[in-house]
């Protein structure tokens, strides 16, 4: 709804307000009078029509119209007819020009990014700032700077071409990577997954793969996440608690999915490796094998990607894989003067690795550290499970 918003009105402020102010508005009035048979219908109408409200009092002032460019609307697609537009299913025009439109050259890569999860995936901006390991006052000052540069701007609201493509492939894939991996792992809330969010990225590559066919990244990333998502069924236990890999019941995982995603990994063995993605999916297949897992293979694909993508969350990574592979102290020592901002897996892969070397007093330590950061309920519930095994 937002991002139908958006293209509709052309003003990312406008939009965002009039969509609050339908919720405030529902939740006032639906207990009252009862939830609408369209509750998506009933606040696209309350939205659209608290937005052209807005917009007419601002008339006056020719400096605050909306200044970004859009295609034109199809006749009759006003607030009437906007009840039955988009606002039931799916808006693939919308969140497509969007995704292009904010990811255009003007805009520095990292308000690019910000800018698509807020309006094309919806996330808040504390959970955008999450995913950025930065603080929510620093990614609220970097959206509203990049909503000005794209009003300054006047960059275009279109459908994308496959002219478009090249020069924004990179930043549109790590966003959709990025939406994924909030539904994957949400960093907050009750709730380990959001699948229907994961499922939205893997649309939305599906779509950039269909304008650029046969292109390695999109490919690499399309495998990426479907191995990823195929074990999300499997992942928590029917009360909601944290499932690990080894103790996931294999058959609850999409084994249809993850054929597709071996057969996109299958497709790419005749090009050269396609980049981080690439060697991320390379690993998920490893995973998703029959046991027992390759964790020097693992360990080994990690420390490539580290070559070529050094970040801290790739070192955590390598090091469980080290630690699998039997060598927990070669694990924590790669773990030596690593920081991740506000995340609670780093104290708490430290926590079991000195678990693991006899040293409980440091993990006991380490596991109240995690504790202190940790957002979701089934994660914070299996860590004080293993704190409480010391």
């Amino acid at each position: 709804m937002l991002a139908l918003l958006v293209t509709r009105l052309r003003r990312f402020d406008v939009a965002e307000d009039s969509l609050q102010d339908a919720f405030v508005a529902a939740a006032r009035v639906w207990p009252a009078q009862g939830v609408p048979e369209r509750p998506a219908a009933w606040l696209w109408t309350a939205a659209y029509r608290r937005a052209l409200d807005r917009v007419r009092r601002e008339e006056a002032d020719a400096r605050r119209l909306p200044l970004l460019i859009a295609d034109p609307a199809p006749p009759g697609a006003g607030a009437e007819r906007a009840d039955d537009e988009g606002v039931d299913g799916d808006v693939p025009d919308e969140r497509l020009r969007l995704l292009f439109a904010c990811c255009h050259p003007a805009l520095r890569p990292d308000a690019r990014a910000a800018l698509m999860l807020r309006f094309v995936a919806g996330l808040t901006t504390a959970e955008i700032a999450r995913l950025f390991l930065v603080s929510e006052p620093t990614m609220a000052a970097r959206l509203t700077r990049a909503k000005a540069k794209m009003a300054v701007a006047g960059i275009p609201l279109r459908a994308p071409s496959a002219a478009d493509l090249p020069a924004r492939l990179d930043v549109v894939l790590k966003v959709i990577y990025l939406i994924f991996t909030e539904g994957y792992r949400a960093t907050a809330g009750a709730e380990l997954t959001r699948p229907r969010l994961a499922g939205e990225a893997i649309r939305l590559a599906y779509l950039i793969g269909e304008l650029l066919p046969g292109e390695p990244r999109t490919l690499a990333l399309l495998a990426l996440m479907l191995l990823q998502h195929a074990r999300r069924d499997a992942r928590t236990a029917p009360d909601g608690a944290l499932v690990l890999l080894p103790d996931q019941d294999r058959s609850r995982w999409r084994h249809d999915e993850i054929a597709r995603g071996v057969g996109l990994l299958d497709l790419l063995e005749a090009v050269p490796m396609a980049g981080e993605y690439h060697l991320q999916a390379l690993i998920a297949a490893e995973h998703a094998k029959p046991p027992p897992t390759d964790w020097p293979r693992i360990a080994h694909l990690y420390a490539e990607l580290e070559r070529r993508d050094p970040s801290p969350v790739v070192r955590l990574n390598r090091a469980v894989a080290v630690a699998e592979s039997g060598a927990p102290e070669a694990a924590l020592s790669l773990l030596d003067g690593l920081a991740v901002r506000d995340n609670h897996l780093l104290p708490a892969v430290r926590a079991e690795l000195l678990a693991r070397l006899g040293r409980r007093p440091e993990a006991a330590a380490a596991f109240d550290e995690a504790l202190a950061l940790v957002r979701t309920e089934p994660e914070r519930e299996h860590l004080r499970r293993r704190r409480a095994d010391l």
